[in-house]
Parts: structure tokens; C-alpha cells; sequence
């Protein structure tokens, strides 16, 4: 065996000794590095969340007068006036034309047969044939004014006659001339298909508008984008005659034009009750609570999270009881709350646990309607190190509170 002293130790012996030592270094760090990552992934899985869908009466953003009880709704569409006009001056054209057919074949008929030769070889004159007016064809979707009416409910309000108007104009159904296409397909052996298709941009809009008693006009807007065309494409065919006969362009439109103004109506109806209804509306809302432990328990946690989720079950039915209840999770969560120590992270409530509290607090102060309560509360939060990122996220509860206060304030 081959090797050299290196005072005294030799190096095979040197080497040998630096690699356990080296190894024992890692494997402590190795544990000690999994250690902590298991003792974040168990505190991370400590955190609960209760989603839960609230029901809530949302107060108009516009109110109506009081006097406002009853609606009625009026739609009209362009494209019918349109065809029946021509389909009317087709029947005139149509009569006109039987009319003048009738009397050249009478006065052909009062004349002699010798007369009929006669004309027939000096003039080229026959016996007078009849020519009709082509009858015009459909090319857009003809809607029921009931079927789209029927779209509009305006909760709170009657529909009877002698109240305000919800206006509904369906534009005429535009579209661009189609595009044939075709899609190259290669496979594994090298061998080359198409698939051919069409597509063709189209858009049909939908103006909105509410006339009151007094004749005054609001909400005047028109639904679908003016300057934004949609984009039909057609299924993929082995060939070109295949999706020729596929292709029935009054079929189409028929179908694009059913599916834009079936949105707009109900576009136009969420649009109508949000600004001039009390109407029925759903809100995600999320709870926070935390596993209970051997170092840390969270009962008081997971009670209050479990009555949030009772009381907001009642909270159209039972309005009272149910915010009697969001006040008493409240109390929980602010005694909690007190305990924070936002430094120490194996505090039964640390500063991601106070965090996701000043969540629940928030939200239970939103459906309390105390809005100053909420402003308070997000100030403290923003303030403090509450770590709230990862496990949840006050985006949009602000907004939501602000346009609640108003909405109430405007209602009062």
C-alpha cells in the first residue's frame, strides 16, 4: 500500500477522518434543515378555513323615488321592423303584380286566334306569363317580445302597467364575410391531412334605458362592446364540400344571435337590480380558525368559526339573531386578538394566527355594518407584522365595505 506521512499521520488515515467529519457536519444540518421544514409544514397545516357563501339583501346603488312600485318592460328590435316592412311591400308588390298579370291575360284572352299568330309572328308577342316578386328571405333571428321581457325581474317591484319602463333595443346582427381556414395535421409518419373550418366575426348590441312615470330617461347604455367583434368558428371538416354542406348562415346566426341577446337581457337585468332594487345577492366569504394541539388550543377558535357559519345561514331569514351571533364570534376573536405576540412564533397566537383574526373581524364588522369598526381594524392591521399573505388576503374587503357604507348611507 502506497502513502506518505504528514506529521506523523499518514495521508489515507488524514483523508478518512476529514470525510466523517464532513459527513457528520452535513447529516446535521440535513436533519436540522428538515427539522425546521416540518415544523413550518405542521404549523401551516394548523390553519383552518371555513368557506362559506353568504346571502344578503344588497341595497340599491341609485334608489328610485319612493313613489316607484310598478315596471313594465318594453322591447323592441330592428331587424323586425325591418322584415316586416319588406315582407308588407312584398305583398303589395305581390297583389300589384297578379293584378296586372290578371288583366294582360283577360285582354289576351278577348283577342281572335288568327290576331294571336298574327302577333306572335310579326311581334314575338305570347300570352303574357306571370311574374311574381321573390318573396324576401329571413337572415336574422326574429325574437318574442314576451320571451326577452320575461328575462327582466326588478325585485321589490310589480310588474303592472303605469310605473317606469325598462326599454330593451336589440340592434340589427352584424357580421363580416367568413374566412375559409385550414389546419395542418402531420403524423408520426410523416404524412400530411387538413382539416378545413370557417370562421366569421359578428356582434349584435343591445341598448338598455328606464323611462320613469314622469318621462325622464336613465340608465341609458348599451350593452356589448361597439367597437368589439366576436369571433364564430365552425367545427373541423376532412373536406371542403363537407363544410360547405355544413354551412346554413341563417342557421348560425340564428344561434349567435339567441346566445348575445339572452346575455344583454341578463346583463341588463343584474344591471337594473343592483342599481334600483333591494335585491338577493351571494358573497364568498372564508373563516379562519387553527388546529387544536398538544402545545396550542384553538377551541375558542374553532367555536366561533362554526357560529359564523350558523349565523350567516340566517342572516336573510333571521336578520337579528343571525347579527347577534356574528357579535358574539366577534367577542371571541378580540379577546384572542389580545393575546397576540407577533414576535414569538410558537405563541398560541402568533402573528399569522392574528393576522388571519383581523380577517375574521373584519368581515364579522362588514355584515354588523359597523364601518367604522372595519376602517379601524384594517389600519391596525396594516400597522402590525401580521404575516397575513400566505394564509389569506384582505384584497377587495375594503372596497366591498366602502360601497356597502355608501349604499347605505344613500339608502337612509
Amino acid at each position: 500500500m502506497l502513502g506518505f506521512l504528514i506529521s506523523g499521520v499518514s495521508f489515507v488515515q488524514s483523508l478518512s477522518v476529514y470525510l466523517r467529519l464532513t459527513n457528520n457536519t452535513f447529516m446535521k444540518q440535513f436533519h436540522l434543515l428538515f427539522a425546521l421544514v416540518a415544523a413550518l409544514s405542521i404549523q401551516a397545516q394548523n390553519i383552518q378555513r371555513e368557506s362559506m357563501q353568504v346571502e344578503y339583501i344588497s341595497r340599491p346603488s341609485d334608489p328610485l323615488l319612493s313613489g316607484i312600485t310598478d315596471y313594465d318592460v318594453m322591447v323592441t328590435q330592428v331587424y323586425k321592423d325591418v322584415f316586416e316592412g319588406q315582407m308588407a311591400q312584398w305583398e303589395i308588390d305581390t297583389k300589384l303584380a297578379q293584378e296586372n298579370y290578371d288583366k294582360a291575360a283577360e285582354a289576351y284572352d278577348e283577342k281572335g286566334t288568327g290576331k294571336k299568330i298574327l302577333e306572335l309572328a310579326l311581334f314575338a308577342q305570347s300570352a303574357p306569363g306571370r311574374v311574381l316578386p321573390e318573396k324576401p328571405v329571413r337572415t336574422e333571428r326574429i325574437f318574442e317580445q314576451s320571451i326577452v321581457a320575461s328575462k327582466i325581474n326588478l325585485e321589490g317591484l310589480k310588474r303592472a302597467p303605469g310605473g317606469a319602463v325598462v326599454n330593451l333595443e336589440i340592434q340589427q346582427f352584424e357580421t363580416m364575410p367568413f374566412e375559409d381556414r385550414q389546419q395542418e395535421i402531420k403524423a408520426k409518419d410523416g404524412s400530411v391531412s387538413y382539416k378545413y373550418f370557417r370562421t366569421m366575426m359578428y356582434r349584435q348590441l343591445v341598448v338598455m334605458s328606464l323611462t320613469l312615470p314622469d318621462g325622464s330617461s336613465m340608465a341609458a347604455e348599451v350593452l356589448g362592446d361597439e367597437a368589439l367583434y366576436l369571433t364564430f368558428t365552425s367545427n373541423r371538416y376532412n373536406s371542403k364540400s363537407a363544410l360547405n354542406k355544413s354551412w346554413s348562415q341563417t342557421a348560425i346566426n340564428d344561434r349567435l344571435s339567441m346566445a348575445v341577446v339572452q346575455s344583454a337581457a341578463n346583463a341588463a337585468n343584474s344591471i337594473l337590480n343592483d342599481r334600483y332594487c333591494f335585491s338577493a345577492k351571494k358573497r364568498e366569504m372564508t373563516i379562519y380558525h387553527a388546529k387544536t394541539t398538544k402545545k396550542a388550543d384553538y377551541t375558542d377558535l374553532n367555536n366561533a368559526a362554526f357560529d359564523m357559519g350558523i349565523a350567516m345561514e340566517k342572516y336573510i331569514s333571521a336578520p337579528e339573531t343571525a347579527k347577534e351571533r356574528i357579535a358574539a364570534c366577534a367577542e371571541v376573536w378580540t379577546t384572542a386578538l389580545a393575546e397576540a405576540d407577533y414576535e414569538n412564533r410558537k405563541a398560541r397566537i402568533d402573528g399569522k394566527v392574528a393576522g388571519l383574526i383581523y380577517l375574521n373581524l373584519i368581515n364579522a364588522n362588514i355584515w354588523l355594518e359597523e364601518y367604522d369598526k372595519v376602517d379601524a381594524l384594517f389600519d391596525q392591521m396594516r400597522r402590525l407584522p401580521t404575516k397575513r399573505g400566505a394564509e389569506g388576503t384582505a384584497e377587495g374587503l375594503d372596497t366591498f365595505s366602502e360601497e356597502q357604507r355608501r349604499r347605505k348611507n344613500i339608502n337612509s
